[in-house]
């Protein structure tokens, strides 16, 4: 079944993640293999099965099942590795925030976002972000403001510590100051 849901990321199949409600339904818990399931749909090319992710991630969560450390792990491996496209994510993301989940979203991102950070940081992406790292950046931002999320988060301060004025740097800055400060200006 996971190369069958990572297919729809990886290899921009269709319907794929159709089965990803009924499996986060599924009785007994939502292991390793459930998440990363559910994060390679949150990376699908087609929104149908984006939203089958989204509708995963939200049942899993309304049942206490959702580990967002693990799912946010995964998913910032998945999109260093390119298996995962940022912007797909963001949008996934984003839907999943809109229905007023968005402290459980912060939860997820808080842990993928270090890892797609470091590389800016450490020069490994060659000083260019990837492409969606901003719309990524904005709904992380956009969730730490509504949910009233505090502290730190790794390499961000890098990020944000940059010269310019690029979606990536202003969303940096603006998460920086929700998390140390509270809701930006």
């Amino acid at each position: 079944m996971l190369r069958d849901l990572s297919s729809v990321a990886v290899d921009d199949s269709r319907n794929g993640a159709a089965i990803l409600p009924i499996l986060a339904e599924a009785d007994g818990a939502a292991g390793e293999a459930v998440h990363l399931c559910v994060a390679y749909g949150l990376g699908a090319r087609h929104a149908e099965d984006r939203l089958c992710a989204v509708d995963a991630l939200l049942v899993l969560a309304a049942r206490g099942q959702l580990d967002a450390g693990r799912l946010g792990a995964d998913l910032g491996q998945l999109v260093r590795r390119g298996a995962v496209k940022p912007l797909r994510l963001a949008e996934s993301i984003r839907t999943a925030a809109a229905t007023g989940a968005y402290g459980t979203v912060w939860s997820v991102l808080r842990d993928a976002l270090p890892i797609l950070l470091a590389d800016l940081s450490t020069g490994a992406s060659n000083g260019t972000p990837a492409r969606g790292l901003g719309d990524l950046l904005a709904v992380a931002a956009d969730c730490a403001e509504r949910s009233g999320a505090r502290g730190d988060l790794a390499h961000l301060a890098g990020a944000a510590g940059k010269r310019g004025s690029s979606k990536v740097v202003t969303q940096a800055r603006r998460l920086r100051t929700t998390l140390t400060h509270g809701i930006a200006a």
